[in-house]
């Protein structure tokens, strides 16, 4: 079957909100679903075997490795001529493949679309923005050098971007496997290399962004750090590519009121010690991403 979209799904215990998901896509002959379980519990396994959906294709990894890896496994398996990975516990808008369809046929890399920030009973969240997005709809207002460089560096996820499949193989981009902050590597790749691109106004993705939902969960001081770890990450990145700046490079200084102000005068002391016994694992990570400059 010659596939046009491949969609790759990572999904961890959550089937019900993942049924949701596949309810958004159109039963097509062109559509191909890639769902990858990260280990999830035998009880959630066998509700995930019972899903129904045309072209649906269940990988089951053993152990828990992250969304990181899922997602290149969903990489690894797709057929498609267009490429997008997205959250199972989110869902698309109804008519969003129509869209795409208006697209198929154009010579770019990467078509950018946008989204709504919702709660799982669907109502639109006034609290809850998402740069990504703000990056598609600033480029979409006034194309420049500046919103370009936010729609290419600042828009580091994979629900707002369909990917020509051909152009990822070619510059071999791929997820980091790693637990939080996912799709930066990914992202970064595609800003990188892409040559032709067009960004819609139209709005095709729910993002579910409330207390237990993937994006929200709740942070330890080892979790937290993980996310300063990514961040670490991209501030090297953006030194080498002379981004330096904000809102762009996060200076350590900011994290001190961040961090009292979330998690209380307590908590940042015992992340910033956290930190530091952790140091050299921060300078390196200021390292990782320069790979991709080569």
């Amino acid at each position: 079957m010659d596939y046009i979209y491949s969609i790759s799904i990572p999904h961890y215990n959550s089937p019900v909100l993942l049924r949701r998901m596949l309810k958004s896509i159109p039963e097509r002959e062109d559509i191909q679903l890639i769902v990858v379980d990260d280990g999830s519990s035998e009880e959630n396994v066998n509700a995930l075997k019972k899903l129904q959906h045309k072209n649906l294709e269940l990988v089951l990894l053993e152990e828990n490795r992250g969304g990181g890896y899922a997602r290149n496994i969903g990489l690894q398996h797709a057929k498609g001529k267009w490429f997008i990975s997205v959250d199972a516990d989110d869902y698309f808008s109804d008519g969003t493949f129509d869209v795409f369809d208006q697209y198929e046929s154009d010579d770019i890399d990467c078509l950018f679309f946008c989204l709504n920030c919702v709660n799982h009973e669907g109502t639109i969240s006034v609290n809850r923005t998402s740069i990504p997005n703000e990056a598609v709809k600033a480029y979409i207002k006034k194309a420049c050098k500046k919103t370009e460089t936010d729609l290419k560096f600042r828009n580091t996820t994979s629900w707002n971007k369909l990917v020509r499949l051909s152009f990822i193989k070619e510059y071999n981009i791929c997820y980091e496997d790693c637990r939080v902050n996912i799709d930066v590597l990914f992202s970064f790749g595609i800003g990188l290399n892409m040559r032709r691109f067009k960004a819609i106004n139209e709005t095709l993705y729910n993002l579910v962004s409330e207390e237990g939902s993937i994006t929200r969960k709740p942070r330890t001081i080892e979790r937290e750090y993980l996310f300063y770890l990514q961040a670490q990450k991209r501030n090297g990145f953006y030194e080498a590519i002379g981004l330096k700046r904000l809102p762009y490079y996060r200076y350590d200084f900011l994290y001190i009121p961040f961090m009292i102000k979330k998690r209380g005068i307590r908590g940042a002391i015992e992340f910033f010690n956290y930190r530091k016994r952790h140091i050299e694992e921060v300078k390196k990570a200021r390292k990782q991403y320069l790979s991709l400059l080569k």
